[in-house]
């Protein structure tokens, strides 16, 4: 079984591993070509969180450079970005309120046996 404070680490990690993947994403923005990455969560056998970091295939928008040249810009959504990094701003701050619970309940714990 794992404990609460490696299960809320694990998750604290994820939540740092997603936002930056997201922030990799929107400081491509504007980067022709580019292909942004999503970040999966995925629960381990121990009960922590891991993160599988893929590329997402879609294709970009093409558009005409102005000289005939053809282009595909980056396929980064800045709404979906934005998404994510409200639900890694979520995450992080769920399992910090966790921590601090079970350290109040480790001290009334010990308050409770002294």
């Amino acid at each position: 079984m794992i404990s609460p404070i490696n299960s809320s680490v694990s998750a604290i990690n994820a939540a740092l591993k997603k936002r930056a993947a997201s922030s990799h994403n929107i400081a491509n923005v504007n980067t022709d070509g580019f292909k942004s990455v999503v970040a999966s969560l995925q629960e381990n056998r121990n009960g922590g969180v891991s993160v599988k970091i893929s590329k997402n295939p879609q294709p970009g928008a093409v558009y005409d450079k102005g000289n005939g040249e053809e282009t595909e810009s980056s396929n980064v959504d800045l709404a979906v970005e934005s998404v994510q990094q409200i639900i890694a701003r979520n995450m992080f701050a769920a399992n910090i309120a966790a921590l601090k619970t079970y350290q109040e309940m480790e001290e009334s714990v010990i308050d409770i046996m002294a």
